[in-house]
């Protein structure tokens, strides 16, 4: 199973759509870390993936990479969890087997946002959980583990993303 995949060194982040309405997919744009704030996101990671069973495990192991290189390594764990979750969830529900998926891990300010982007305008829906069923619990475990959650229509589908606190590092959680 191949993937392509870009990691893209700091400081970058990704360029601004043109005013023609043109996509920018894969483009960035190179800026100093002091002038980022809270708004401007800073692609650390992208992955693009079929949509197959056997991609999960590559997206798992490309987010835990990331996160430890991007020095975000205390949330590693969290993190592919996440993006398993995510990825799954595109898998599960792709309107065709085996089209594309698109991973991005971004730096937002102190948080890491997690984003899988896919063909489909369907977006997640809640639903009760049985703690008991080994399926059904993916959008339950975004919910619990991320700060924040939701999906975004693309031009293309959608997006559907998380975020964690990253940055800076708490060395005294739980206090």
């Amino acid at each position: 199973m191949s993937g392509d995949h870009h990691t893209i060194e700091l400081p970058s982040t990704l360029a601004p759509a043109p005013s023609n309405g043109t996509p920018t997919h894969g483009t960035t744009a190179t800026h100093d870390l002091r002038t980022l704030d809270e708004t401007t996101p800073s692609l650390l990671g992208e992955l693009t993936l079929p949509a197959e069973r056997e991609s999960v495990p590559h997206a798992r192991r490309f987010g835990r990479s990331v996160s430890t290189v991007s020095g975000v390594g205390h949330i590693a764990d969290d993190a592919e969890v996440l993006v398993s979750e995510l990825v799954t969830n595109a898998v599960r529900h792709a309107p065709v087997p085996g089209s594309a998926l698109c991973l991005k891990l971004l730096r937002t300010g102190t948080r890491l946002r997690i984003e899988v982007h896919d063909e489909s305008a369907a977006v997640p829906r809640p639903r009760p959980v049985d703690l008991m069923e080994e399926t059904g619990r993916g959008w339950f475990l975004v919910a619990v583990l991320a700060e924040r959650h939701g999906t975004d229509h693309t031009p293309s589908g959608k997006s559907v993303w998380c975020e964690v606190r990253a940055w800076p590092r708490d060395e005294h959680p739980g206090h």
